[in-house]
Parts: C-alpha cells; structure tokens; sequence
C-alpha cells in the first residue's frame, strides 16, 4: 500500500502569480504541482508557523527570498518529526543572476531533510545528496486536451513555427536565426514566439524585427491552446533545465525539436534534438518535421509514450523514495 502523508507547501508570500498559476486549467506545470500530487495545501509562513508539526512533509523553495524563511522553519522543526524538504526551482546558470553566494547556498541545502533539483546538471552543482526529482506534471489530461480550429487554421498550421522566450535566459536570437535559415531555403512561415519580454531579451534594440508575431504574457491555458496550432515548436534553450514546454509539446502530439541542454527534450524527443548553437543541425531536423511522414510519426509516438515518465503517479514514485531515504538517513 503507497504511504500517504500530509503535505504543506510554505512560502515566504503566497503572491497573485503564484495563486493565479493554481487555478489555471489545465494547472501550470512546476513547483506546486506537488500539492495536488499529495493533497496537500500551501500556506505562507506566518500563517502556517503554529501548526508545521502537524504535518509530515513541509516543502520550500530555495529562492534568496526564502532563505530566512528556511532557517526560521528548520529552528521551529528542529524537535520534531516533520521532514523540511527543499527544492531548487532555479537552472544553475542563472544563480549568479540571483545574487547567491555559494557557501550560504550550499548551508541552506544542508539544512534540508530532504533535497532535491529538477534536471541532472542542476543537481550536480548541489551537495552531494540532493536527488534529481523532475516537477510533476498533468499529462493524463493534456493527452485529452482538444481544441476547436477553424479551417483557415488548419491550413496555416503546415507553415506557423513558435518557440518560447525564457525570461532568466533572455534569448531571442538563436531560434529566429533557425527560422531565417529554413527561410532561405524557401520555406514560407509565420513565426511566433511566446511568454516574449523585451527587458530580459538579448536583443531589445531590434526584437520586434526577429518574428512576425511576438506574444507577451501568455496564459498557460492560451499558450496550449496556442501551441496546438503551431506546425513546429523549437525549444532552443542554451541553459540546462528541465523544460515543461516540451513535456505539454509531447503529450499533446506537437511536433517539436530542441536543444540537448532540455533535459524533457532528449527524454521525449531524443532523436529531434541538436546543441544549442548548431542551426545545421537544428535547421536539418526541423526540415525533416515540415516534410512530414514515417519518421515523424515514429518520433511523435515516442514522445507520446515517454512523456509518462512525468506523470503524477512516477513523480509520486521519486517522491516517495527520496522521502523514505532521507527520513531513514536523518532518523525522524
């Protein structure tokens, strides 16, 4: 019989964003899918500090902000019972961007009961006993998800294109740079991109020249519904993450290619997948997705099945092992 536990969520601010990002339906993929997963709750700390021994697993996030959140939570558990697991939430190569100095970061890893990051070179880059533990994510109802198209929607879905812009990456470029490639080589497209915010952008002067569409703050809802109508999706991350995108992309039948830093990328897709700066590459395998037929299908069939790997019930799995590991290390 699975063992079930009480689960809490603490944040230092339960934000508008945060709470928005629960509602969605779909939810948005990430960190707080765990509170479904468990049936859990999530509380801010002020609210939450008289009653953490009433549960069995309190989960934070070690985003700066937190870090005197954790250290208050892990004084007030430090009689009791309660496992204090933390998460890293940020790809490594942004963490200088966040102002972290490496020997506080790694004594706020230490003060973990349980640790973990979402892709295997983040959690490199941790103490030694963090686990690698992927953010879960709904696949059982995204493989249902089904959207209406008109049929002039139908028609332009063989030529529109779409990526997605990560705000703590900042790059615009590189994808644009494959989209004009397979223009050149005649191929007439319509290009998008996503979640687009000129302020991170590695290309603020001219970025509204690089794509025929930029989409800013994009719903999670309407960035599926969005990605449905898309021919081809390029996840070109030059960061090591995790990449939710490609993991909605696969279970919802998506054609997409990405770079080998996306770790969902090469699990789903392990044969449309490129190095970051390789366009030849990138510009080959994206031609082979336009053109269509047996290889894709093939492709698409393995996404679909791999994608289960993310699912509530083998998240749930990885979970639980850690979980069980690390109360047996710490004796609680």
């Amino acid at each position: 019989m699975t063992r079930k536990i009480k689960f809490l969520h603490v944040c230092t601010k339960l934000t508008k964003a945060m709470k928005d990002s629960m509602q969605f339906v779909p939810m948005l993929p990430g960190m707080y899918n765990w509170i479904n997963v468990f049936r859990g709750k999530v509380m801010p700390y002020k609210l939450a500090m008289d009653e953490l021994e009433d549960y069995d697993c309190i989960q934070m996030n070690m985003a700066p902000v937190d870090f005197p959140t954790i250290m208050e939570v892990k004084e007030k558990l430090k009689n009791s019972s309660t496992m204090l697991v933390l998460n890293n939430d940020y790809v490594a190569e942004h963490w200088g961007r966040l102002g972290i100095n490496p020997t506080r970061y790694f004594v706020i890893q230490r003060m973990s009961d349980m640790l973990f990051g979402t892709e295997p070179h983040q959690v490199s880059c941790m103490i030694d006993r963090a686990y690698c533990i992927p953010h879960p994510h709904r696949v059982d109802i995204l493989k249902h998800y089904r959207i209406d198209m008109s049929e002039e929607d139908k028609k332009d879905k063989k030529t529109k294109v779409g990526t997605l812009f990560h705000w703590w990456e900042g790059q615009a470029m590189l994808q644009s740079l494959l989209f004009k490639k397979l223009e050149m080589k005649g191929y007439r497209l319509t290009t998008h991109i996503y979640s687009f915010d000129s302020r991170h952008a590695d290309s603020q002067v001219w970025s509204r020249l690089l794509y025929d569409e930029l989409h800013k703050t994009v719903e999670y809802p309407k960035f599926l519904k969005e990605m449905m109508t898309l021919g081809l999706f390029v996840e070109n991350s030059m960061f090591h993450t995790y990449g939710r995108a490609t993991v909605d992309s696969a279970a919802l039948g998506v054609p997409t290619i990405g770079t080998d830093r996306v770790f969902s990328m090469k699990h789903c897709f392990p044969n449309m997948c490129y190095d970051p700066v390789d366009m030849k590459k990138g510009v080959e395998i994206a031609e082979k997705v336009l053109k269509g037929g047996k290889w894709l299908e093939e492709q698409m069939d393995i996404a679909y099945e791999k994608c289960e790997f993310f699912n509530y019930t083998n998240s749930r799995e990885r979970f639980m092992k850690a979980y069980e590991e690390s109360k047996k290390r710490v004796g609680k």
